[in-house]
């Protein structure tokens, strides 16, 4: 009597099988996202700064603002009357390069806070957010001669329409900047300390979605140097986090609390205990 084998594979064989195959394992490529995002970028950042260019220059030469004569000719005078035109003309690109950024800001909606998947066709807030992202690298990453930037940022009154524009809506001033990656979903109360190096983000990036949630940052918080804050995160009046700290998403920081770490923790209260009745 002939024994028929059948043909068939087990489960275990065919999965296998299937771990094997390179096709199998191959993820959607989403270069062609990330490519599209970067000739975007290109494009904002290079219009933004040449238009600049071409402006400040037409101001300048409609005022009749440039000298006469060559300021290698070696006339003093002349030379340092070039100088100060030249200063006048930096001064005047930083000022219509900020417009600039704050125009185009304006008809862009703010994303809404919640989670949005990657697969398939992208949420409109996904739209926003990454549209918002190539701003604030142009905000951020300003090129020559772009270097007042965060100067005029920061003082009256430009600042005011920076604040409620472009954001973070603060109201506090800063002599070093910290790195703000979604500046219109953070917020920033009075006297505010934040150290040298610091990033503030208010959106999460996992493999297939993106969670979006504000931060908010309260009056007289002292922020050290280097620290990360993440999406969510919320640090309540007075309170102090050390240097290089790491505040994962959704931490909340109580008033007068000094935290500090990776991942941060609280280390102490920096308020003083009222002494015990009767002492």
């Amino acid at each position: 009597m002939t024994v028929e084998h059948s043909q068939t594979s087990s489960p275990l064989r065919a999965g296998s099988q299937a771990q094997m195959d390179p096709q199998a394992r191959k993820s959607a490529d989403k270069r062609g996202f990330l490519w599209g995002f970067l000739l975007l970028d290109l494009w904002v950042r290079l219009t933004l700064w040449s238009t600049s260019l071409g402006l400040t220059t037409a101001v300048m030469t409609a005022l009749q603002a440039w000298p006469a004569g060559n300021p290698l000719a070696g006339d003093p005078g002349l030379t340092m009357l070039w100088a100060k035109r030249i200063g006048q003309w930096v001064i005047l690109f930083n000022v219509i390069y900020l417009l600039e950024l704050l125009l185009v800001r304006l008809p862009i909606p703010t994303p809404r806070e919640g989670v949005y998947s990657t697969k398939g066709f992208p949420d409109r807030q996904l739209v926003w957010i990454t549209l918002l992202g190539v701003l604030t690298k142009a905000r951020y990453q300003v090129p020559f001669p772009g270097f007042l930037v965060f100067h005029l940022a920061n003082l009256p009154p430009l600042c005011w329409l920076v604040s409620r524009i472009f954001g973070p809506k603060s109201q506090s001033c800063y002599a070093t900047e910290p790195e703000i990656l979604d500046p219109s979903l953070v917020e920033i109360g009075r006297n505010v300390i934040i150290g040298y190096g610091t990033r503030i983000v208010a959106h999460i990036q996992e493999a297939d979605k993106v969670t979006i949630q504000k931060t908010i940052i309260e009056d007289d918080v002292l922020v050290g140097g280097e620290v990360s804050i993440l999406a969510g995160v919320r640090l309540r009046k007075g309170c102090v986090i050390g240097a290089r700290s790491l505040l994962l998403p959704g931490t909340v920081v109580g008033p007068h609390e000094f935290w500090a770490g990776i991942p941060a923790k609280r280390i102490s209260s920096l308020q003083q205990e009222s002494p015990a009745q009767g002492t």
